[in-house]
């Protein structure tokens, strides 16, 4: 046994009880993985989400169920997130070569870069700077859009932190506060609010399961489970109900909004949109709400059309006490999805738009704003990598 093993074995003897079996359940490996160790430290504080009931199955370990979905496991469920994101974050390692590198010592040389720039009274953050960034934290550039703004808006704002600290006290910028804060946003989104993945009919590939059998206690849909309990001793087998509300044009994803009792995930929506424009001129039911921009826990019930943001009454209010945000005017949101503007309902076009602008302005598209260094502004295109100086979303 190695040296580096028998120290790493006493760091891990030396961690909380939870921590310790959130490495082992996420088959992290204390040394070749010691940059994943933070994953398992979140993992470790794991709360049950409402849906899930937590009981002693008959040989007296914990087991959890779904009530609407049926799904019964020995797993944590939000541990099997966390699994699916330790799975996510190695692959993308292996892709990019940074497996084993450490963070600090690359993130230390990056924020020196961006101090640097703030020195010389340049914008602090460039898309370059910004994509070895989101290679050293584990974020594709290319595709986690949101993610990564967040990721720009945090090093702007903590580099300016740091830098008038270094001006008053001659200290070196600690990256833990700012590593604490984009790791947090990553846990909420690939992890804490990601959807649940849609349980598949065991029999039939692609088609979502509608049932569970009793006996069996496998899932299938309305098909599969006819096709193979037709005949023999199945055929008296029962079923209970899986609710799980599905996309029509991709199956294998959870439904977002309703058309024409036709239900679609984001992207199918924006597809069939863009084929057929005319949908956009029908009422589109949004499912499960929207979230408050401020309290993400809390339904949104407005939407102020001058930030063109999302907010519960109580975020809204609170933001709007003073200054030009006091004569914002919100419009009511009810739980469809629908806006209101004096009490009058907008027409469908116009309140998918809007609420659709927001999201956008939430969420981020692929364009990102800079600043090039004579302060002129320009947007960068974070999978094609080309810029125009015209705002892409007006």
């Amino acid at each position: 046994i190695s040296l580096a093993l028998v120290v790493a074995a006493m760091k891990i003897e030396q961690l909380p009880p939870g921590q310790q079996k959130a490495i082992k359940e996420l088959n992290i490996d204390p040394e070749k993985d010691e940059q994943l160790l933070w994953i398992a430290e979140h993992a470790a504080n794991v709360e049950l989400p409402p849906e899930w009931v937590e009981f002693e199955d008959d040989d007296g370990n914990e087991a959890y169920y779904h009530a609407k979905t049926k799904q019964l496991t020995t797993q944590h469920p939000i541990m099997t997130k966390y699994k699916r994101f330790v799975e996510k974050v190695r692959k993308f390692q292996e892709r990019m070569g940074t497996v084993g590198r450490k963070v600090k010592p690359h993130l230390a040389v990056i924020m020196n870069e961006v101090l640097n720039r703030i020195y010389r009274e340049l914008p602090p953050i460039t898309p370059e700077l910004l994509e070895r960034l989101t290679v050293l934290l584990y974020i594709d550039i290319n595709i986690e859009h949101d993610l990564t703004r967040r990721v720009k808006i945090a090093i702007e704002s903590y580099a300016e932190d740091q830098y008038d600290i270094a001006l008053q006290a001659q200290q070196k910028a600690d990256m833990d506060a700012f590593l604490n804060e984009v790791r947090m946003e990553q846990v909420r989104l690939e992890v804490l609010n990601k959807p649940d993945a849609v349980i598949m009919c065991t029999e039939i590939e692609n088609q979502p399961a509608r049932v569970k059998c009793e006996q069996c206690k496998d899932f299938f849909s309305l098909e599969g489970f006819a096709s193979t309990h037709s005949t023999g001793k199945r055929k008296n087998h029962t079923t209970v109900k899986c609710e799980q509300t599905t996309c029509s044009v991709y199956p294998d994803q959870l439904a977002t909004c309703e058309v024409d009792n036709t239900l679609f995930c984001d992207r199918a929506y924006e597809e069939v949109a863009t084929r057929q424009p005319h949908i956009r001129q029908k009422r589109k039911k949004v499912l499960g709400g929207l979230a408050c921009s401020e309290y993400s826990n809390t339904v949104a019930e407005v939407l102020c059309e001058d930030c063109s943001d999302l907010y519960c009454w109580e975020a809204f209010i609170e933001l709007h006490r003073r200054g030009n945000r006091i004569r914002h005017v919100p419009l009511r949101l009810d739980a469809e999805g629908q806006l209101y503007r004096a009490g009058e309902l907008l027409p469908p076009e116009e309140c998918a738009r809007l609420i659709d602008r927001a999201r956008l302005a939430r969420e981020g598209g692929a364009w990102l704003a800079f600043q090039d260094d004579q302060l002129s502004t320009y947007w960068y295109h974070l999978s094609d990598k080309v810029t125009t100086p015209q705002n892409p979303y007006l």
